[in-house]
């Protein structure tokens, strides 16, 4: 088990690709899977590997997220020594003068990173999930004595993964190792997800570099700029990873745990995936209630049809409604006699009896939290 490596998980994501969801929250808040949030994964992944002192940078949009985390309870993390720190921005009087990108954010809770006795950094987002063991690529990263370590996944038949363009890659040039972007020319390739071991005085450097150099706002530009000065290995996770970068790519992944095989895998291969934990009743199935391929929390009533769909807690759907691939967020009540289809209704939306709402099947209807349609 990993005991000298200080996680940090930066919410830095680009969001204009899934702002439908992140237009209150962070990625890291989005809902996933019926009853988890996406930070969920990352913080699950860190303690299960035996990291236990872990570090999260804060963009905008925080209440959420604090809701849902509290001081790390739910994941071992209330501790006095080590455990959970949020680093938060500082708020500027004046609105313009906020700074843009996560290194400024950085700096002003650098203590956080100096303070420590952990030799060791792991750096990564919220916005690729999986179930992974960091142990292994730990081992790599000190046995061979690297200073910055990539996580790769390795990708083939990289032309039709339309969810992968934009992303990022691991390439070699010169003998040096670069990454670059996925501009879907390749059909096998090394995906990088944006993980990255560092030893702790390399962080410590790159950090300082590039703060006193203003030139860069984003740590991974920083890190990736100053490569070629370090000693830099990759290690091939061999954990499926789900990028989650746009609305597409969030509802290709939920869809993808109905699968129970693939659930099975992200909830629970290397240890099992916690959250914030809720008490609520068992859901009731009443009348003629047909339900087919489809994950259901507690805490719902359901009258009607449901198929091939994720429903959230404390969801109704009313007599003789037909749900059909969809995602349902928590506190949603659809009334009677509607047809549902292709949509993702996120949470406390309303929706009057007798409602034909659908996604064209290339990209799932959202319906903004708290809407009510009568």
């Amino acid at each position: 088990m990993i005991n000298d490596v200080l996680g940090i998980i930066n919410l830095g994501e680009r969001e204009e690709y899934i702002k439908e969801l992140t237009e209150v929250r962070p990625i890291a808040a989005v809902p996933f899977g019926g009853r988890y949030r996406m930070i969920d994964f990352t913080l699950s992944n860190m303690i299960n590997s035996g990291i236990d002192y872990i570090g999260i940078i804060l963009k905008d949009k925080f209440h959420s997220l604090n809701d849902h985390i509290g001081p790390g309870k739910s994941w071992d993390l209330d501790r006095k020594t080590g455990g959970l720190r949020m680093l938060y921005p500082n708020i500027e009087p004046n609105p313009t003068q906020i700074a843009i990108g996560d290194l400024p954010v950085l700096r002003d809770n650098f203590n956080f990173v100096l303070r420590t006795s952990k030799t060791h950094v792991l750096f990564t987002r919220s916005s690729y999930i999986g179930n992974i063991d960091y142990n292994p690529a730990y081992r790599h990263h000190v046995d061979s004595d690297s200073d910055i370590t990539i996580l790769t996944r390795h990708i083939i038949r990289g032309r039709d993964r339309v969810d992968l363009l934009g992303l990022d890659i691991v390439s070699q040039e010169n003998g040096e190792l670069g990454i670059g972007r996925n501009l879907g020319n390749q059909d096998e390739f090394d995906l990088s997800v944006e993980m990255y071991f560092l030893k702790k005085e390399v962080f410590v450097e790159i950090v300082t570099e590039a703060v006193e150099a203003g030139k860069e706002a984003y740590l991974k530009r920083a890190i990736i700029d100053r490569l070629r000065n370090y000693q830099v290995s990759t290690f091939t996770l061999d954990s499926d990873i789900l990028p989650i970068h746009s609305l597409q790519s969030y509802y290709n992944a939920s869809m993808q745990i109905l699968d129970p095989a693939y659930a099975d895998y992200l909830f629970y291969r290397h240890g099992k995936i916690y959250t914030k934990v809720k008490d609520a009743p068992s859901t009731m199935y009443l009348g003629k209630t047909d339900v087919n391929n489809t994950l259901i929390a507690n805490g719902c009533i359901i009258e009607g049809t449901v198929e091939n769909s994720i429903i959230f807690r404390g969801v109704t759907i009313g007599r003789n409604t037909v749900v059909r691939n969809s995602i349902v967020f928590q506190d949603v009540t659809i009334g009677e006699d509607c047809n549902i289809n292709n949509c993702v209704f996120d949470k406390n939306v309303v929706v009057g009896n007798r409602k034909v709402l659908m996604g064209d099947g290339g990209l799932p209807y959202v319906i903004k939290k708290g809407v009510v349609i009568k």
